[in-house]
């Protein structure tokens, strides 16, 4: 009972008696969820009710730095986030034209191959290699920023004049904030139209933390519409517009282990260097002696692994017991574990410790990866390759380098590296037989585009038949159904004989 409510009682019992009444049913409705209690156990958890980007908008900058300077630092860290995007990217979503035949599919193929080899605006990577460290630095830093270059071109022109730049998201200048002209609002750096729709965002010129560039003198954001750049983040509440990194939920874990380990490793250098203890049987206290020096006046050592430091005559040794591991592994084991499943990875990923488990129970516990990751992958292909195959399209089509519009598009992310090979081959063909999956799905899953893959086949055919005659057959031509070795001559006499034998 507060102060308020014993002054209403005074005053009006009545009214006092409601409010105790009103007061005991809330606390009885409350205790239906153990998670509402208010007790010892939860007097220190300050759980807020604010909207996604409100949360966001107190912790994005902080725990953003601190996710990046664990990946810098901690081996744990960064093989959590490449692991993602190995498995996400991996060596590059696949995308297929589809729609069209004969000249004007290849043209729009080598228009797409050279597109994927000189996208880069920096010059540094390819359309797969961007694309990987797109989904890295999302993970890493909570989002990512993809940015269409227009480039300039003539009549001469016969590549995309379309350039990706990849960016942080330390460009959107969070200090831009206020309202439009046209009833909309701008957020931290993103532009809001009067529905709350993101139609722009503010961009820097340079990385507000590149202190050393001149370019840092002059930073007045630029407004980039929204069509002309892709934002990746993952989006985990509704009306949620910007993201947080994965290892969001680790930080704190990791950041404890590492602080552990290096407390261990303390603990145990001074075992190491503590070897003993000498001790005198004169109880006469030393005194007078100049610092740094024993009693009887002879230099002391810096203190290193295997020290014993001789006193006096007539002093014993007493050699130091050397602390075991107490338990390292075990919580180690236990830290991990929790970071691996915040970030959504299994624990053998996130350690490359295999010891605990066996083929069955890995594969079983893979299915929860692999169904995340799946998600991950189509929530790429929506947020960023479908982006970039439309503004390639547009920029051919302005260009004049292609006169045939695709039907759409095929996207086809890495598959999973097989375990057991010899299993999943002969599940991929009762797969293919039943009709379930086709042959270039399961041929663009390896990062082949399938009508190349289908010509390197058909030139391999026919080279095979050219040098090697066409009695000669290997069990890869899929021409023919050899499942194992033909019998000579002599063998298939043999069996001949036998067979007409015991038809007698």
């Amino acid at each position: 009972m507060t102060w308020l409510d014993s002054a209403i009682g005074w005053l009006s019992p009545v009214s006092g008696m409601r409010r105790m009444q009103a007061r005991r049913a809330m606390d009885i409705h409350a205790r239906a969820y153990d998670g509402a209690k208010r007790d010892h156990r939860t007097a220190s958890w300050q759980a807020a009710g604010g909207s996604a980007n409100a949360e966001i908008a107190t912790a994005e900058e902080v725990v953003r730095n601190r996710s990046r300077d664990l990946v810098r630092n901690n081996g744990y860290a960064l093989q959590i986030v490449e692991t993602i995007a190995d498995h996400v990217v991996g060596t590059g979503i696949v995308s297929a034209p589809i729609g069209l035949k004969g000249r004007n599919l290849k043209r729009v193929k080598d228009l797409w191959s050279g597109f994927v080899d000189e996208c880069d605006f920096d010059g540094d990577q390819d359309l797969n290699g961007l694309c990987w460290s797109a989904e890295k630095a999302q993970r890493e830093s909570g989002s990512a920023i993809v940015r269409f270059r227009r480039q300039q071109f003539d009549a001469s022109a016969t590549r995309a004049p379309l350039k990706l730049q990849l960016l942080e998201p330390d460009f959107i200048d969070v200090m831009k904030t206020g309202t439009t002209a046209n009833g909309g609002w701008i957020d931290r750096g993103i532009e809001y139209d009067s529905e709350g729709r993101r139609v722009a965002f503010w961009l820097l010129p340079a990385h507000p933390g590149d202190v050393a560039s001149w370019r840092a003198f002059s930073m007045t954001s630029e407004r980039v519409p929204a069509n002309e750049l892709v934002y990746l983040f993952d989006k985990l509440r509704p009306g949620q517009d910007r993201g947080m990194p994965v290892l969001a939920p680790a930080i704190l874990t990791l950041q404890d282990l590492r602080s552990y380990f290096q407390a261990e490793l303390v603990r145990k250098r001074i075992a190491a260097c503590m070897v003993g203890f000498i001790t005198s049987q004169d109880g006469d206290i030393q005194v007078g002696t100049e610092p740094g020096k024993t009693p009887n006046g002879t230099q002391t050592q810096k203190m290193e692994p295997g020290l014993l430091q001789r006193l006096r005559p007539g002093e014993e040794i007493t050699f130091n017991n050397v602390p075991g591991d107490s338990g390292v592994d075990a919580m180690a084991t236990q830290y991990l574990r929790e970071s691996a499943a915040a970030a959504g990875v299994m624990f053998e990923q996130a350690t490359g410790d295999f010891s605990r488990v066996n083929y069955s129970s890995f594969r079983a516990g893979g299915h929860g990866f692999r169904r995340r990751t799946e998600r991950r992958q189509w929530a790429f292909i929506h947020s960023a390759s479908r982006p970039i195959v439309a503004r390639f399209t547009e920029s051919v089509l302005a260009a004049g380098l292609l006169s045939a519009i695709p039907g759409g598009w095929r996207h086809t992310p890495p598959g999973f590296i097989s375990v057991d090979p010899d299993k999943d081959a002969k599940a991929d063909l009762a797969n293919l037989r039943m009709g379930k999956v086709t042959l270039s799905e399961l041929v663009e899953e390896r990062g082949w585009d399938y009508v190349e893959h289908l010509q390197r086949l058909a030139d391999d055919i026919k080279a095979m038949g050219e040098i090697l005659g066409p009695d000669f057959m290997f069990d890869g031509d899929p021409r023919k159904v050899l499942n194992q070795a033909k019998p000579d001559n002599d063998q298939a006499a043999s069996a001949k004989d036998e067979d007409a034998a015991a038809a007698a």
